[in-house]
């Protein structure tokens, strides 16, 4: 048996970009360009992808999507520099961000942002001429554990969701399927065995994770879209590129002292709105907890060590039961008051679940006080919970 060989995205398929230099390229035509995460001028002007919003998910996502991106926040990043903003991700435990090369390309600095207001100062570490990657280290974020990496491919059909900041819209979430594998293109970069899927991506997405649905696990880095295919994206296998990525955590580029511009950061602060999305984000954890004792997603939410987590544990002793499937979770954020190191957050909810024998829902309904912290990443932590 011959090897068939990896199918080819046609050459005459034009990349959308998110530069800035493209973008000229593309006035220079004639064209303007409303969206893309990666690209030169297309031919025709394609329609903007859209986030997923509340309502409109399908049965499936509204089961998984939560689960995913409360889980990913405190992973996926916003980076912007004085010529691009994309996303990137945590891929270690020595604060390094992967995003594409086009994202940082020509940047005089770069800032880094985490879904609860703090900003980082980061530098390039590595980056390709070739090939659409690079690292950011971030030195406060050493010592944070990643998710789980896919170091296998995957096949098509698989169910997957690609997380990112479109329009510096922080963890905006898309689902869909992988619909192609093994596809190769080469314009500015090379792109080899790229994963096809319709988990729509939009400008700044660039450098966002497509993670796995039923494992967690990161498939790769979402890089480009194709004006011929607008509603599909196009992702850089993480296990097809990990040596060189390898080679630039072990290898980082040194910059010439001269050379680093830092930015003013602004420190992690406490808002009601972000306390108020932590909280909820929070609360939509728990029904998988609830459902299966050993998903522990909430606790990436939670301080290690503190109080916290004895009593999350209780209320899931307590509301967990053999013959009950949690399907919904309605949290209502009650009061916020910011106190000088910590936020208080009185919140209620009402979990809806049913009996597996008899199939009759019903709910319970939970009321907690929750302290908040920030913790050395600059992410929120709850630190103590009053149940009441």
């Amino acid at each position: 048996m011959t090897q068939k060989p990896s199918p080819k995205i046609n050459r005459n398929n034009q990349i959308i970009a998110a530069l800035s230099l493209a973008l000229l390229a593309v006035i220079a035509l004639g064209v303007y360009l409303s969206m893309g995460t990666d690209s030169t001028a297309p031919e025709t002007e394609p329609q903007p992808s859209q986030p997923l919003e509340s309502g409109s998910q399908t049965p499936e996502a509204e089961t998984v999507l939560p689960s995913m991106i409360a889980n990913a926040k405190t992973h996926v990043y916003t980076l912007y520099s004085d010529l691009e903003q994309g996303s990137g991700f945590l891929i270690n435990t020595k604060g390094d961000i992967l995003t594409n090369a086009h994202v940082v390309l020509d940047a005089s600095y770069i800032t880094v942002k985490n879904s609860d207001g703090q900003e980082f100062n980061g530098h390039v570490i590595g980056v390709s001429d070739t090939q659409d990657l690079a690292i950011v280290r971030v030195d406060e974020l050493a010592g944070k554990e990643p998710l789980e990496i896919e170091m296998e491919p995957v096949a098509i059909g698989s169910p997957v969701v690609a997380i990112g900041s479109p329009h510096d819209q922080n963890n905006t979430a898309t689902t869909g399927e992988i619909t192609a594998i093994d596809l190769d293109f080469e314009d500015q970069y090379q792109y080899n065995s790229l994963y096809e899927m319709n988990a729509e991506i939009a400008q700044g997405s660039s450098g966002g994770p497509l993670i796995a649905t039923d494992t967690g696990k990161i498939l790769g880095i979402n890089s480009i879209i194709l004006e011929e295919k607008p509603g599909s994206g196009y992702t850089i296998p993480i296990y097809t590129v990990w040596d060189q990525l390898t080679e630039w955590v072990e290898n980082p580029i040194t910059t010439e002292e001269q050379e680093i511009v830092l930015q003013d950061v602004k420190d992690a602060y406490f808002a009601d709105d972000l306390l108020e999305n932590f909280i909820s984000a929070y609360y939509e954890l728990m029904p998988y907890s609830l459902n299966d004792a050993d998903s522990s997603y909430y606790l990436s939410y939670i301080l290690p060590d503190s109080e916290a987590e004895q009593e999350a544990t209780k209320l899931i002793d307590e509301y967990a039961g053999p013959d009950r499937i949690y399907d919904t979770v309605q949290p209502a954020i009650t009061s916020i008051e910011v106190n000088e190191d910590s936020a208080t957050v009185e919140a209620e909810a009402e979990f809806t679940y049913r009996e597996e024998t008899s199939g009759e829902s019903s709910t319970v309904s939970h009321e907690g006080v929750y302290t908040v912290v920030i913790d050395e990443y600059g992410d929120y932590q709850i630190a103590d919970i009053a149940n009441e």
